[in-house]
């Protein structure tokens, strides 16, 4: 058996859940994006149920128009990669510090970011899926991961009223913007 070996592959191309899932195992393997959405939903979540609301409805919305927008241009465009990464870094350390500062945005301004944030996200996957070929059905996994994370993270977010979960809720947003400066840190040393 050790000397008929079968193919190494270094990366993971497929789960073997098929498209759906991999689409949504892509969120969950993106670190970037992950982190970009959980920032924005718990500064909504902080900021009241309104800002909230506008939140989970922009983030989605604009995550697949910019994701169907960079599958539709193709892999013209993989220089913007780095730019994107650049602009979640700073989107995600900037909703981390107003967390952890206790800033309360308006509800329009958290729609902003939030939408911000799901062009941002969507360009860089639509471009990566525009490299890889994915299809339609792994977007709808990846679509379906974006809306049901956001969805239970601003309402966990909301839920929280004591004081004591509230504090708890400003450390975790320190946490979020302290990764932002890290990644920061890394890229701009080039090790990302």
């Amino acid at each position: 058996m050790f000397l008929l070996p079968g193919a190494a592959q270094a990366h993971l191309v497929s789960s073997g859940l098929g498209p759906f899932y991999d689409g949504a195992l892509h969120l969950l393997l993106s670190p970037l994006d992950l982190l970009a959405l959980l920032a924005v939903v718990v500064l909504a979540g902080h900021s009241g149920r309104a800002p909230a609301r506008w939140a989970v409805i922009a983030l989605p919305i604009a995550w697949a128009v910019a994701w169907l927008g960079a599958m539709w241009i193709g892999a013209a465009a993989p220089e913007a990669a780095p730019a994107l990464d650049a602009l979640k870094i700073g989107l995600l350390t900037l909703a981390g510090v107003a967390v952890a500062a206790g800033l309360r945005a308006p509800a329009l301004v958290v729609a902003a970011i939030a939408a911000a944030a799901g062009i941002v996200c969507g360009l860089g996957g639509g471009l990566v899926a525009a490299d890889t070929g994915a299809g339609a059905v792994a977007f709808a996994g990846l679509w379906t991961a974006v809306l049901i994370l956001g969805l239970l993270a601003a309402a966990v977010t909301v839920s929280l009223e004591r004081p004591a979960l509230r504090i708890a809720l400003r450390v975790v947003g320190s946490w979020i913007a302290a990764v932002g400066v890290l990644a920061a840190g890394w890229v701009l040393q080039g090790f990302a």
